[in-house]
């Protein structure tokens, strides 16, 4: 199965909006961006067409954004404790 040119713009820009909407916070986009920056350069992946690449990126960090903000809302406080049980005790 092949795929457009258009295709792709049209997956990528749905990426990016998807991006958009989920950084809640400047610091976020730049966590995310490190994180995934890590991820990608040990995975070594830099063969792909730069918009698939960005596309990519762009969709790890949507992954690690969204995290962040269960974190933030507390979505995720019993399994935190539960990782962690050292934090509940301070």
């Amino acid at each position: 199965m092949s795929y457009s040119e258009r295709d792709v713009t049209g997956w990528s820009e749905a990426v990016a909006n998807l991006h958009g909407s989920t950084a809640q916070d400047e610091g976020d986009v730049r966590r995310a961006y490190e994180a995934m920056a890590n991820v990608w350069s040990a995975y070594g992946y830099q063969d792909a067409p730069t918009e698939v690449l960005r596309m990519l990126i762009d969709a790890t960090e949507v992954g690690y954004m969204a995290a962040l903000n269960d974190i933030r809302s507390g979505d995720l406080d019993d399994e935190i404790t539960m990782w962690r049980p050292g934090l509940a005790e301070q």
